[in-house]
């Protein structure tokens, strides 16, 4: 894949253009990419609104029918539903580990298979993120992409 940037002080707005001789998986996911890098979800701190990217959250959990959103130094409370969340994001970065818990696959270090066929991730920063058998096959299909061993 070849990169090109030109600077163009006549223009008011980035413009992306991607070339293609096929739409494949990686020009598929470099198109998801840039499309992502406009969206943001909206968090709430100590009664303080924020845009929250995308690349900054690690992950996003519901608990006792509330939402938030973990990034690297903060906790946000989200009034949407998990499920709206990843049809928002919809991108390959974001997949869901469990009834309650959607992933950044970005953060994510390591798995490894624990009890009762579940198994757990450990992310970059040091932190567990339990992993629900049924969704498993997501994770499992995101190292296979990759070529990484999975346990």
């Amino acid at each position: 894949m070849k990169l090109i940037l030109k600077q163009q002080s006549d223009i008011s707005e980035t413009e992306v253009e991607i070339r293609y001789a096929k739409l494949d998986d990686a020009v598929q996911d470099l198109i998801n990419r840039v499309d992502q890098s406009n969206q943001f979800i909206s968090g709430e701190d100590n009664g303080r609104q924020y845009r929250v990217l995308p690349g900054d959250i690690y992950y996003i959990e519901s608990v006792d029918k509330k939402t938030f959103v973990y990034t690297a130094t903060k906790v946000f409370r989200c009034d949407m539903k998990l499920y709206q969340i990843l049809e928002k994001l919809n991108s390959t970065d974001f997949v869901q580990v469990s009834k309650s818990c959607i992933l950044n696959v970005n953060m994510l270090d390591n798995i490894h298979a624990i009890y009762n066929s579940k198994m757990e991730g450990m992310l970059i920063n040091g932190e567990k993120i339990i992993i629900s058998r049924t969704f498993i096959p997501n994770i499992k299909s995101i190292f296979a992409e990759e070529g990484s061993d999975t346990t």
